[in-house]
């Protein structure tokens, strides 16, 4: 009788530890699966040349001032309504090597973020001198 419940409490263990091993196995495949999808979704939007709107667009001024980054750039863009979020903005500034610079440009809502980089990396800015519009602190500019 010793015998038959030494068996069973064997097959038991063997059936128990495949049981964890196909649950482990189970959950490594999903978490990989969830991963991967994960990391080509965060890939696809940052490399995925997407405006806002479509063609024509409209324009928007703004301006960039000394001390703002690509960081902050994406940031206030976004707020300008010229980006859907920061990170593709943010990635492609770091992948690229692209930096902002300080100045007043028209941007439009139909370019893509790189379009974007590429315009406030030349510093080619539609007026050096005080615009009308508003800055990325939010105070107006041109006043009286």
């Amino acid at each position: 009788m010793r015998q038959g419940s030494e068996k069973l409490n064997r097959l038991s263990s063997v059936i128990l530890g495949l049981a964890v091993r196909i649950v482990t196995l189970a959950l490594l495949v999903f978490l990989l699966v969830r991963g991967v999808t994960s990391a080509y979704e965060f890939g696809y939007r940052a490399f995925h040349e997407e405006s806002v709107e479509e063609a024509p667009g409209r324009d928007v001024r703004v301006t960039i001032p000394e001390n703002m980054d690509a960081f902050d750039a994406a940031a206030y863009l976004e707020r300008k309504g010229l980006l859907d979020g920061v990170w593709p903005f943010r990635i492609q500034a770091v992948f690229f090597g692209l930096r902002v610079n300080p100045g007043t440009y028209t941007l439009n809502t139909s370019e893509t973020p790189k379009e974007m980089l590429e315009i406030l990396n030349t510093g080619a800015s539609s007026e050096k001198d005080g615009a009308d519009g508003e800055n990325a602190s939010g105070a107006e500019e041109g006043g009286t």
